[in-house]
């Protein structure tokens, strides 16, 4: 049983630690890496079963706590620290050196009371010497300020910047909210909290209706130096509250309720959300210097590919190019949306599409240079990687952070802007792909792909075979999805007739069908089993999985004759296959998936052309 040092982190501010104490044994209750030009730090909230406080462990002793493999949970044995104020109301701890004793996932004590409020509530108490005390120096310092020249100041590339945070500073107007909490350490064990936060993100006002009834809603991301956290507001508190939150703005927020949060309806990372109720006090800030204006947690485009569909990640890039708006319409409600597709590169040699959506598609006017982060992007899929911008999405043009100053002078001064890049975007879904003799000639037979367990290594395997179409499932041929724009999940028929989607939160008169078509294909050498989804299904079967459902359900012939006329017409047909292979787990067993991503007829000239070409290089006894 590990024996915490209990009540040492008041102590520690009490007697003006500077050195010479025993070492804590305490647990991290947080941890977030905080990029700076001078180096990598973390960020930790740590407990020592009654109180908690935050930490900061210095750039040149991150790498020695990352090789111990320090996380949220961690147990932990602080020895060489020292005691600092930032302001006379935030006290905070510098770490030279820890060692990792181990982990616990749950909290030794769920609802620590912070330091910071124990030494508002025992004024006096805390040794005012530590005020100032730099993490880098001797001299006063703030923690997070870069100190630098003048002359490295005019060597960095000029930006016209947004700023992302400020220097933290006395706050006299703090003193009226003696329990400020940061978001972080919200949870539904504390009552008496006060968060100050800025609001990064606010919706419109959108109405809803169901079995329940109707009402009206919108949410709000608060953001201060630790977390984000979303909130909520429905009817008449969202009345109350619309007007009086302003996107951009920091305000003082207490007594709305805990709860956890619900990641189909939310981007951000916190486990709980904050529903805003009739008790609920919101008083805006006379001085918001003190909270950071976005917080980014930045992804390498040539990381994305590694990622799961439908991940929320922040990235940032220069705009390489950007195409003209264009409208697409929804098959399913005939909805017309506007669409803008840019691209972005980075320093990593990789370039990434990100779809722009509707009124951010037509005023979208930052130029080809520019450096640009977004936060809240959605990992796609299809025919490769993508991004698409979420609603809740932030577009934040030439930011003032070090990786935004970096990627400027790498795309102005070293060549980035005539540099080479990959796309991202290679599996493309049009036939167009397959009908070339490289293809052709780089084709596997089944056997091969099989024989090399392609599909069993950490990332997808993409391969090419002609084979035929030996049978298709025809059962459960497709599935009712959302018909909403973007929302493919599947939605349950209710008593009424209509269709619910719980992530959007809507009921639709219909559903949109999708195909999920399962074929057996086989050549001269094997066979497998080959998912196609709805574009390739369409492709293949020349209809939509709506006008098959109809036609299956309108077919009064004999054996649905018509129905299954259209699956014959494509039986024991050879088709070019480009297929996708994963492992996929069931029942506790992995297996692989393979899926098509892109089919198309042969083209017999071009396949005589190919074999042409490899024979012409075959010495023939």
């Amino acid at each position: 049983m590990t024996e915490f040092s209990k009540g040492s982190l008041v102590e520690i501010f009490q007697k003006g630690y500077k050195g010479g104490l025993k070492p804590l044994t305490v647990q991290v209750l947080n941890l977030k890496a905080i990029p700076n030009n001078t180096g990598k730090r973390l960020r930790l909230a740590l407990c020592d079963g009654l109180y908690n406080a935050n930490a900061v462990i210095r750039p040149e002793s991150v790498e020695k706590a990352e090789a111990q493999g320090i996380k949220k949970g961690s147990i932990v044995q602080l020895l060489e620290y020292k005691a600092s104020m930032i302001s006379p109301v935030k006290h905070v701890l510098i770490i030279d050196n820890l060692q990792v004793l181990g982990f616990q996932e749950e909290k030794i004590n769920p609802s620590p009371t912070s330091v910071d409020q124990y030494f508002s509530n025992h004024s006096g108490e805390s040794n005012e010497d530590l005020l100032g005390t730099s993490m880098n120096s001797p001299a006063p310092q703030e923690p997070a300020l870069k100190a630098q020249s003048h002359h490295q100041e005019d060597a960095k590339p000029k930006l016209p910047v947004q700023a992302t945070s400020k220097p933290q500073q006395a706050n006299p107007s703090s003193a009226k909210f003696p329990n400020i909490h940061a978001i972080d350490q919200l949870n539904p064990y504390q009552n008496n909290w006060t968060i100050k936060a800025r609001v990064s993100y606010k919706s419109d006002m959108r109405k809803w209706s169901n079995q329940r009834g109707e009402g009206q809603l919108f949410n709000v991301n608060l953001l201060d130096e630790t977390n984000e956290i979303r909130a909520t507001a429905f009817n008449d508190v969202a009345d109350k509250y619309y007007d009086l939150l302003q996107e951009g703005k920091v305000y003082y927020i207490s007594k709305a309720r805990i709860q956890p949060a619900k990641p189909q309806f939310s981007n951000l990372t916190h486990t709980y959300e904050l529903a805003l109720d009739r008790d609920t006090q919101i008083i805006e800030a006379e001085d918001s210097s003190d909270v950071p204006s976005l917080h980014f947690n930045f992804v390498k485009l040539n990381k994305v590919q590694d990622l799961d569909a439908n991940a929320i990640i922040d990235v940032i890039g220069v705009i390489k190019v950007v195409n003209p708006a264009f409208q697409i319409v929804a098959k399913s409600t005939g909805r017309p949306f506007d669409r803008r597709d840019i691209e972005v590169v980075d320093n990593t040699g990789f370039a990434i599409t990100v779809g722009l959506w509707n009124n951010t598609a037509l005023e979208f006017d930052i130029p080809v240079g520019s450096v640009v982060a977004f936060k809240g992007a959605k990992v796609q899929d299809f025919g490769g990687r993508s991004l698409s911008l979420t609603q809740s999405a932030t577009i934040i043009t030439n930011p003032d952070s070090p990786e935004a100053y970096q990627l400027k002078a790498w795309y102005d001064q070293q060549g980035g802007s005539n540099q080479e890049f990959k796309s991202l975007k290679n599996e493309v879904s049009s036939n167009s792909g397959l009908n070339t003799k490289q293809d052709i000639q780089s084709r596997k037979t089944i056997l091969q792909a099989q024989s090399e367990e392609l599909g069993k290594n950490d990332k997808p395997d993409y391969f090419s075979i002609k084979a035929y179409i030996s049978y298709i499932r025809t059962e459960n041929f497709s599935y009712p999805a959302c018909a909403s724009e973007g929302c493919n999940r599947k939605v349950i028929q209710q008593s009424d007739d209509t269709w619910r989607c719980e992530k959007c939160d809507i009921n639709h008169p219909k559903p949109n069908h999708r195909y999920i078509l399962t074929l057996s294909v086989v050549d001269h050498t094997g066979q497998l089993w080959v998912t196609l989804f709805d574009d390739q299904a369409q492709q293949l079967l020349g209809q939509s999985a709506g006008e098959l459902i109809d036609l299956k359900e309108n077919d009064m012939s004999e054996n649905n004759h018509a129905f299954q006329q259209v699956f014959n017409k494509i039986q024991m047909k050879e088709f070019s296959f480009r297929v996708k292979a994963s492992p996929d787990s069931y029942k506790g067993q992995t297996r692989i998936r393979y899926n098509a991503v892109s089919l198309a007829k042969l083209d017999f000239a071009l396949e005589a052309d190919a074999l042409a070409d490899y024979f012409e290089g075959v010495k023939v006894n």
